[in-house]
């Protein structure tokens, strides 16, 4: 097999199952006969080494280059056109797809194929808005706030104060949610300070403009505050390390979001929430809160360093889960404070605790549960009509708030619960880390 030579990150590619995509699966099987229907990638004799996962960007276009090994190939086809001659080449065991193919399309996955002794291989053309090399091109995300973007190399604010992204630097009271795709393909966004009083600009002269629920009164209370104001639906942030986040929190909290409604996936946190702001609602690892009723919010396969300081505790992953939170897991920087379901007689928490069984109104307001690690609590509460109510409601799916040795045995990350070996570098000994997807 040849070794393909470093590929400009605009148009480079990689194997699905390296990259780990949402709903990615990785390649395996036979090459299908039947061309219009259904593919089950894979590859066969004739085809030795091939890309599932292709880039266009729309920014700065550029060919689109696919290393792949056979001996000729029969035609491509984009969206079900059959590509003219002149529209592609394949040599040295690259094809490469014409720039102009690609250039009337829009952000989002699209469908190329490969035909090869009358059988093919499907290649998703990922069409991005930019390719992110800079702080600059970072910032830039917030004038197209439902695009797709891949970091091309480290980030490092310098620990400069940064404004949310959804939140308008010019316009103190507009407010928007991030309905994009984020892919840190590996990469770090580093050294980010969240401040999120604005000194005096906005109605309530205290906060980042009004809070979300028309009070104003409430000095912004309610305002989501993290790298992104809030994600939504079809938000997807993957495969980044954030590194070094200062939040001072305010309202809901959290080093990626101060509302998660979309995918967080494949992302590790180091992180400290400062709460000492007397505005400071919901602090989390990740999310201040993750899902609603109208919005699901699925944080999976996230690892967790974090430390807080200041009047109101920060959970592990989310404060508040009314989503889903699946193979994750945090652990405290500093020090490891008290289990929520922490048995003093036997030193140890049960192997059957469950967290939803465990947190009820009651608890609550019986315990407070204020200083005790969690990874979220499942649900949610609030004020109705005078009374305090609390709404059960999410998933904790094998996550936990662990103690930092748990890291240290990558039997703790097995492959069938989503730890991609493709994605994630797991060393007896050592921290997990992201690969970084080169080019």
């Amino acid at each position: 097999m040849k070794k393909f030579a470093k590929i400009a990150v605009a148009a480079a590619l990689t194997v699905c199952g390296v990259l780990g995509f949402a709903g990615c699966d990785k390649v395996e099987g036979t090459l299908t006969d039947a061309p219009n229907k259904g593919v089950v990638a894979g590859v066969s004799k004739n085809v030795g080494k091939y890309s599932a996962i292709a880039y266009y960007e729309l920014d700065r276009p550029d060919d689109v280059k696919i290393p792949f090994e056979t001996e000729k190939i029969q035609k491509v086809s984009f969206k079900y056109r059959v590509l003219d001659s002149k529209e592609y080449k394949f040599k040295d065991d690259t094809l490469t797809v014409k720039k102009s193919v690609f250039k009337s399309e829009t952000a989002g996955d699209k469908r190329l194929r490969i035909f090869v002794d009358n059988q093919y291989v499907e290649v998703t053309v990922r069409v991005v808005t930019k390719v992110i090399y800079n702080t600059e091109d970072f910032n830039s995300m917030r004038s197209n706030l439902n695009g797709a973007y891949v970091l091309g190399a480290d980030i490092d604010f310098g620990n400069e104060e940064f404004w949310p992204i959804g939140k308008s630097i010019s316009d103190k009271e507009s407010t928007a949610t991030f309905e994009g795709i984020f892919d840190g393909m590996g990469y770090s966004v580093k050294n980010i300070t969240i401040n999120a009083y604005d000194n005096g600009e906005g109605e309530d002269n205290l906060g980042q403009g009004p809070s979300l629920d028309g009070n104003k009164g409430e000095n912004g209370r309610n305002y989501n505050n993290g790298i992104f104001m809030s994600t939504g639906g079809s938000a997807q942030i993957i495969n980044t390390n954030f590194v070094n986040i200062t939040v001072n929190c305010q309202g809901l909290s959290g080093s990626i979001a101060g509302f998660n409604g979309g995918l967080i996936k494949n992302c590790k946190v180091t992180c400290t929430l400062n709460t000492n702001g007397d505005y400071s609602e919901r602090a989390g690892g990740i999310a201040g809160i993750n899902g609603s009723v109208d919005a699901n919010g699925r944080i999976e396969n996230c690892i967790v360093f974090y430390s807080w300081t200041g009047k109101v505790p920060s959970r592990g992953i989310a404060d508040w889960n009314s989503g889903v939170i699946k193979n994750s897991f945090a652990a405290l920087k500093d020090d490891y404070v008290f289990h929520m379901g922490y048995d003093s007689e036997t030193k140890s928490i049960p192997e059957d605790f469950d967290y939803d069984e465990y947190i009820t109104l009651d608890n609550f307001t019986t315990y407070g549960l204020g200083w005790y690690t969690s990874p979220a609590f499942p649900g949610s509460m609030g004020w109705v009509d005078g009374e305090l109510k609390y709404y059960k409601g999410g998933d904790i799916e094998n996550s936990d708030v662990v103690r930092k040795e748990f890291f240290l045995d990558p039997a703790n990350f097995p492959e069938e619960e989503g730890w991609d070996k493709d994605i994630w570098n797991f060393t007896y000994g050592a921290y997990p880390s992201l690969k970084t997807q080169n080019r």
